[in-house]
């Protein structure tokens, strides 16, 4: 099939196989969390985009017409998808309903219904409906929903106790984007002459942010398999043998039953544990129990009931147990390779070497280099293990 090429076809081809390939990777990964499929549906609506563009600027769309309004414009779930996205990393946790998603579910019906319809019908509805009203729908349709999302993501990750500044300053810039995006209409309108071919910035600026976003997603550290022999170490040391008590020169008094423990909230737990498990906040060196209870929304006293009660440790125990399976974890990894095992300690939040040093020590009884030879399989420096 012959296509037309010139460079911005060869960049949005690199921007399709990298989209296409990083989110099959974050939507198909075994124990992807909630937080990489939300990504890899904003990247696999963005890449379809980029496809649409693809297909006109190559001249494919001109050479099989049958594709003309082929359903791969899912703009209007751009917002909803990185909300979802955000949330799922600095928000409550709970699911997105299902009317975020309304907008998009009515831009893929009026593609799919198109699609079918005979090449003649597909001209008139473009020449009298679509380009002159319906583009322009759809077009600041995208753009009021992503300005509205973008805020709304602002908004949360500044209110979020580890203050991710550059993901702030990234959704700034991207509303900033999508600003100036709603005047290409207007420009059009007013500098081109009639029937030039129009300019959209977003089907320039569109491939290189899904382009930088996959990239983004592939260097992110991917959630290795969990090492269940080692959970029993990774929470608390075994208790020390009791001393004897001294001997009593009066009868004692008859204990107090011991007060039931007070009921934990399964909900706070669950939205515990996914502050911790998913959304990794031990990874933030500055973490304290005020600020988990600000992300989780509630009160210090109910997040350390809810530690203690229902987890059986404190919160310092419970924050660097987090912390020291995340350095286990990667010091079996080729992570271990490019860092220090103090780089991995520091990136898992502990904030001293002494501390790091100590609860490893406290934990597993061995050093980080004896881990990694007790536990790695064939070490990189193994012979058998080098490259040929």
């Amino acid at each position: 099939m012959a296509i037309h090429l010139d460079l911005a076809v060869v960049l949005q081809l690199f921007c399709l196989v990298q989209g296409f390939t990083t989110a099959g990777y974050l939507l198909l990964a075994r124990r992807a969390g909630p937080g990489r499929r939300w990504l890899g549906l904003l990247l696999l609506g963005l890449t379809l985009q980029v496809l649409d563009y693809f297909l006109s600027r190559s001249g494919v769309y001109f050479r099989h017409r049958w594709l003309y309004f082929t359903p791969l414009f899912f703009s209007w779930s751009f917002g909803p998808l990185l909300w979802g996205y955000v949330r799922s990393r600095y928000g409550p946790g709970r699911p997105l309903h299902w009317a975020h998603f309304g907008p998009v579910a009515v831009q893929g019906l009026f593609y799919g219904l198109l699609t079918a319809q005979s090449f003649d019908t597909k001209t008139w509805f473009w020449l009298t409906i679509h380009k002159p009203v319906t583009r322009y729908v759809e077009h600041y349709g995208a753009v009021v929903s992503m300005l509205i999302y973008l805020a709304l993501a602002r908004r949360l990750v500044g209110q979020h106790g580890r203050q991710p500044r550059w993901l702030w300053h990234i959704l700034l810039l991207a509303g900033i984007f999508y600003g100036l995006a709603a005047l290409d209409p207007l420009l059009n309108a007013a500098y081109l002459p009639v029937g030039a071919p129009r300019f959209y910035l977003t089907s320039l600026v569109l491939p290189v942010l899904a382009y930088g976003l996959a990239l983004w997603a592939w260097l992110q550290p991917s959630a290795g398999p969990k090492q269940p022999e080692l959970a029993p170490l990774l929470i608390a040391a075994p208790a020390p043998p009791a001393e004897t008590p001294p001997l009593q020169t009066a009868p004692p008094t008859a204990p107090h039953p011991p007060a039931p423990p007070a009921p934990v909230d399964p909900e706070h737990l669950a939205r515990l544990r996914h502050a911790l498990e998913t959304e990794q906040l031990f990874k933030d060196p500055d973490l304290t129990l005020d600020g988990l209870a600000r992300h989780l929304g509630l009160t210090p006293n109910a997040v350390s009931q809810t530690i203690n009660a229902g987890l059986q440790v404190s919160f310092s125990e419970l924050v660097n147990g987090h912390r020291l399976a995340e350095v286990q974890r990667r010091l079996l990894t080729p992570d271990a390779r490019r860092l220090t095992v103090l780089g991995l300690a520091l990136e898992a939040g502990f904030n001293s070497k002494s501390t790091f040093n100590r609860v490893f020590k406290e934990k597993t009884g061995l050093t980080p280099k004896d881990y990694q030879k007790k536990y790695q399989i064939t070490r990189w420096d193994d012979p058998a293990a080098a490259p040929d």
